[in-house]
């Protein structure tokens, strides 16, 4: 009875592989590369058909030039392969990879590749500068880490106690104590699961407000709110995706707010996509609409180019801190109040840019 009582607490929360929730890891390249800027900047033998470290070093040093008087954060390094959807910022060591864009997803030139370069940079922006000025959210991401690896160290302590009880054949008093004390290790594991997981409604929030911010980045680089839509789509797969479907907008083409089927279309279906499954792109798709249409204007003048990612990062920054001062019960899954969080975003886009 004990056993299976253990069992079943147990089997309430996958956690005994699962990666952290707050950063990512990676593997290590194994054969000559190629570097740039000191050594910021590697591309992988595999991906030496693609652009050279160089023209990605360039891309760093642009962006760089463009965000005074945000911090430049310098611990980054980019990773360049072949592992296109592995395109990530790592948020625990600012680590970044790049995969290159398969030509399996349609033909295109190879400096599409600097526009995902530009997103995952802006994530290390986001997080650098975040962490420099914020610090209810430092305090929520340093919490979440170390909840993180107690609560590993919690459930593999209670697997180490029921393997043991296992084995346990002659004894039965030292049996039944080595099953209570697993049992008890896995409630405790249970209640670090349960405060960690209403801590992950803070992080739903921030990761929206990453994407955003990174979306940015590369609209600021490129002045074209189609470069992440292009980048994402695939000639042979996107070609049957329905205009002015949910997949279609989640592309995420700045401009799409020009049509009103677009608004629509988010209005009827962000409380599925993003207020019950989560999706941070989905989230904040009106506030990208409505900073393309604010700076369409103005972004052909290098000052202004030079002035919006500071700007940008302002407000997303005093919109989080909002949100992490709200008890999390209150946030739903994060996003229980998406509709407000666009709107307040949108109206200081309008005053601010």
């Amino acid at each position: 009875m004990k056993a299976s009582r253990l069992a079943i607490v147990l089997s309430c929360f996958g956690v005994f592989c699962a990666s952290s929730a707050f950063a990512q890891s990676r593997c290590e390249s194994l054969f000559s590369s190629e570097y740039a800027l000191k050594g910021r900047v590697e591309v992988e033998s595999t991906a030496l058909q693609g652009p050279k470290a160089e023209d990605f070093a360039k891309t760093l040093v642009e962006i760089e030039s463009l965000l005074s008087p945000l911090e430049i954060p310098s611990q980054s390094k980019v990773r360049v392969g072949t592992a296109f959807r592995a395109s990530s910022f790592n948020a625990e060591n600012f680590e970044i990879y790049v995969g290159l864009r398969p030509d399996s997803m349609g033909k295109v030139h190879p400096k599409i590749n600097q526009t995902t370069l530009a997103h995952e940079y802006g994530h290390a922006i986001f997080e650098h500068n975040l962490l420099k000025d914020l610090e209810s959210y430092k305090g929520i991401k340093e919490d979440a880490l170390t909840l993180e690896k107690r609560l590993q160290e919690k459930v593999e302590e209670a697997k180490q106690l029921a393997y043991r009880s296992q084995v346990t054949f002659h004894n039965k008093e030292k049996k039944a104590e080595l099953e209570n004390l697993a049992i008890d290790k896995a409630y405790e594991a249970k209640a670090m699961s349960e405060k960690l997981h209403s801590m992950r409604r803070y992080w739903l929030i921030r990761s929206a407000h990453h994407e955003l911010f990174a979306d940015t980045i590369a609209l600021v680089m490129t002045r074209d709110p189609k470069a992440v839509s292009d980048l994402l789509t695939s000639r042979e797969k996107d070609a049957k995706v329905k205009e002015h479907s949910s997949n279609d907008i989640n592309m995420r083409d700045f401009s799409d707010g020009r049509h009103h089927l677009n608004e629509q279309r988010w209005e009827k279906e962000h409380g599925l996509f993003s207020g019950f499954l989560g999706d941070v792109y989905y989230a904040f798709l009106p506030a990208r609409w409505e900073l393309w249409k604010i700076t369409k204007n103005k972004i052909k003048s290098d000052n202004y180019r030079k002035a919006l990612p500071y700007k940008v990062f302002s407000i997303l920054e005093r919109n989080l801190s909002e949100s992490f001062g709200k008890d999390p019960q209150t946030l739903g899954n994060g996003f229980k109040d998406l509709r407000k969080m666009n709107q307040q975003i949108i109206e200081d886009f309008r005053r601010e840019l």
